[in-house]
């Protein structure tokens, strides 16, 4: 069966697990259409290979522009600091969405990542240090939540001191908008799109400020020393304020740093608190990365596939009638691509839903696919490695502090979210 929905999601038990459910949805068809409890009209793409097609495809559009005014009533200040039709990777078109990638992959090099390893994990160590006599926390606020924060501040070039508001305001634009003057989501996306216009300002007065180089060096050797040097803002400034013809405007500038914000910091808290839980609830698996440690790295993308912190990806609307399977999703419709169904989608993965922290054909979708791949991939890898890696090492007994079916999830609709997880040791 393909078109409306025939199974009742989002109700408590689906936040709970919404797998069972996914697979009926999966198992009648690839695309269903739904009503969100929010009253808009969603269609769900829920097999792999429409769910990896309908992520490239030019036809189902995340233009800015074009899905708040889609939206309508339920924008609610859609994805932007300003509260103004949007412009950033997460929602344009190419060329446009070319010509910004363009832009960020110049500041934001695997060079940058690689000399943040050291980093990250030393604040993995510093945070297991403080969490070690303890015996016992929740996870997600005192190791998930912040291992990601202090490295994406870290990172950007936001002071240490800040970290604590970067935190609330990130968390809280996932909370359900409410549309009202004091809508905690949008209220959030304001406060951080002021703090980073301010923080742009601070940092170029402040490399204005500084001499050029004259050291004599080769123009390389002076470039890849002044980015061991310089942070990602104040590389994303030099980018905006000294290219050759197209540059990034303003606007453009503090979107693109509060974007790589939201997508450094939330997917990668939810990424390990996942793990972490999802190994718990499998002994066997987790005594088999105990006894072979070099499982990390295939154990990550498996605890990403199985168990991943993104639900559904980013919205896009139809900009013609399209026809997946034996429907067709009419112009002017709202599209969701379902990353959790198609990650257990048994075309394409054996035994979906079990875990196997040795599998080593994975191609999930968590990371998106093709133009609008997630630019941070390799930089949350990196994060959720050491974090889980450390973690192990440390506390070999490692124990949830309640039973699995009392942990609570987020009640949300793009998110796969903890709200916390208790644990001893």
């Amino acid at each position: 069966m393909t078109g409306t929905c025939p199974v009742r999601l989002y109700s408590p038990d689906y936040f709970h697990n919404p797998h069972p459910a996914l697979t009926d949805l999966r198992d009648a068809g690839p695309v269903h259409r739904v009503a969100r409890p929010d009253g808009l009209d969603v269609w769900l793409i829920t097999r792999y290979d429409e769910a990896r097609a309908a992520l490239t495809d030019a036809r189902f559009s995340m233009d800015g522009h074009r899905v708040q005014q889609a939206l309508g009533a339920h924008a609610y200040g859609y994805l932007d600091p300003a509260n103004d039709a949007p412009h950033t990777l997460l929602s344009s078109d190419p060329p446009d969405h070319t010509r910004l990638r363009r832009f960020v992959n110049r500041a934001f090099t695997a060079r940058r990542i690689a000399a943040l390893r050291p980093r990250v994990q030393a604040i993995v160590d510093r945070l297991l240090d403080d969490l070690a006599p303890l015996h016992g926390a929740d996870l997600m606020e005192s190791f998930a939540a912040q291992v990601p924060i202090e490295v994406i501040c870290e990172l950007l070039g936001v002071p240490v001191e800040d970290c604590d508001h970067f935190k609330r305001w990130t968390s809280a634009l996932f909370l359900p908008h409410t549309g009202t003057a004091d809508d905690p989501a949008t209220d959030a996306m304001r406060s951080l799109g002021a703090y980073l216009t301010d923080l742009v300002a601070h940092k170029r007065a402040a490399r204005d400020a500084q001499e050029p180089a004259q050291d004599g060096r080769d123009g390389q050797h002076a470039q890849d020393t002044q980015e061991a040097h310089d942070d990602l803002v104040t590389a994303l400034i030099a980018v905006r304020d000294d290219g050759d013809g197209d540059r990034l405007s303003e606007h453009e500038l503090v979107s693109m740093i509060v974007q790589l914000l939201i997508a450094g910091h939330e997917t990668t808290v939810n990424g390990i608190g996942n793990a972490v839980f999802t190994l718990l609830r499998h002994p066997d698996q987790l005594a088999a990365l105990r006894r072979d440690p070099s499982l990390i790295f295939t154990a990550v993308d498996e605890l990403l596939r199985y168990e991943g912190p993104l639900e559904t990806a980013i919205l896009r609307v139809a900009v013609e009638d399209v026809p997946v399977g034996d429907a067709v999703i009419p112009a002017g419709a709202f599209v969701k691509v379902v990353l959790a169904s198609a990650d257990r989608d048994p075309a394409h993965f054996t035994d979906p839903d079990a875990l196997r922290v040795d599998r080593e054909e994975n191609r999930h979708l968590q990371f998106g696919h093709g133009t609008h791949n997630c630019l941070g991939a390799h930089l949350a890898r990196t994060e959720m490695e050491i974090a889980l890696g450390s973690l192990l090492a440390r506390f070999p007994d490692l124990a949830l502090a309640i039973p699995a079916d009392d942990v609570r999830w987020r009640e949300i609709m793009i998110m796969r979210s903890l709200t916390e997880l208790p644990v001893t040791w």
